[in-house]
């Protein structure tokens, strides 16, 4: 993992420990590696959920575009105990946010768009080679 990590994991701890029932925040690049994560969560897991998170993202991204959605900030996924939120940080940048059913998701959402207005600029992922990569757009 990046040094940018240790930059970035306490501004993902505070979000994770302030909003109720998140378990836990990953920083991600459009190329699948992770950039920081809340603590409590090793390595090997901000690798796994960088990489998954990407290809997710990626994937509902193209889904809203074919499907006339136009240009995709955020997406959910629901599962039994837990759901994951994967939304544009910024540039070549994402961010992962595994909450506990439990959760209102409005405030989940509300303070997830806070905290990328207050620091989504300073989460940038410089392009390898002049790309953009696939992760590109405007935050609402």
């Amino acid at each position: 993992m990046s040094d940018g990590r240790d930059d970035l994991s306490w501004v993902l701890t505070d979000f994770a420990q302030r909003v109720a029932d998140v378990d836990c925040v990953v920083l991600w690049s459009s190329d699948g590696f992770p950039r920081g994560a809340s603590e409590g969560v090793s390595e090997e897991q901000a690798e796994d959920l960088a990489a998954m998170s990407a290809s997710a993202f990626s994937s509902s991204k193209r889904v809203s575009v074919i499907g006339g959605g136009g240009d995709l900030s955020k997406t959910v996924i629901e599962g039994a105990n837990r759901f994951v939120i994967l939304a544009l940080a910024a540039e070549r940048t994402g961010i992962t946010v595994v909450v506990d059913t439990a959760a209102d998701p409005l405030i989940v959402n509300v303070e997830l768009d806070r905290l990328l207005a207050q620091v989504g600029e300073h989460l940038v992922t410089e392009g390898r080679g002049g790309s953009a990569g696939p992760l590109t757009g405007t935050r609402p």
